[in-house]
């Protein structure tokens, strides 16, 4: 008998749903994994004129790069010198998690209760790993496996599992 690649029909299977609890955080030292000193980032979305104006600080206000633009490709550039620094290549999966740095208008108290809970604030997971895989990747459709989590943390970072 050959399996069937898909349904075919729409169908609601009953089993049982995934329950997943917002617990702080905790490392996995078991696993190998490449930790990036960088701010989270989310990847921007550029017009075409973004592509030739190159240029934040142009006499001419409608030549200048937008700052969020500048920002991004400055964050690209730095964590292209993290991978190389730590000899990091993505591959075809990716396990990643991102550690957003609390505002400072947070007293401290709130910041201990919250350090290492879900982040649920922007920007979204998967805007932030579409800059991951913009940047460590050339070509990133050969990429299978995604999972990618967002937790507060007193400094910002991204954690790589391989």
């Amino acid at each position: 008998m050959r399996l069937k690649q898909s349904f075919g029909v729409t169908h609601i299977n009953p089993g049982t749903t995934l329950v997943l609890s917002e617990l702080k955080y905790v490392l996995d030292y078991s696993r190998k994994f490449y930790a990036f000193d960088i701010i989270p980032m989310g990847a921007v979305r550029m017009s075409s004129s973004d592509r030739w104006k190159t240029n934040p600080h142009h006499i001419d206000p409608d030549k200048r790069q937008r700052e969020v633009v500048t920002r991004y490709f400055a964050y690209k550039d730095i964590l292209r010198a993290q991978a190389q620094q730590m000899n990091y290549e993505l591959g075809e999966h990716l396990d990643i998690v991102f550690f957003c740095p609390m505002p400072d208008s947070w007293s401290d108290n709130k910041k201990n209760k919250m350090n290492g809970l879900p982040c649920k604030v922007k920007p979204d997971t998967d805007n932030m790993v579409k800059a991951i895989k913009d940047t460590l990747r050339k070509q990133d459709s050969d990429i299978w496996y995604e999972k990618a989590q967002k937790h507060w943390a007193y400094r910002g970072s991204i954690l790589i599992y391989k």
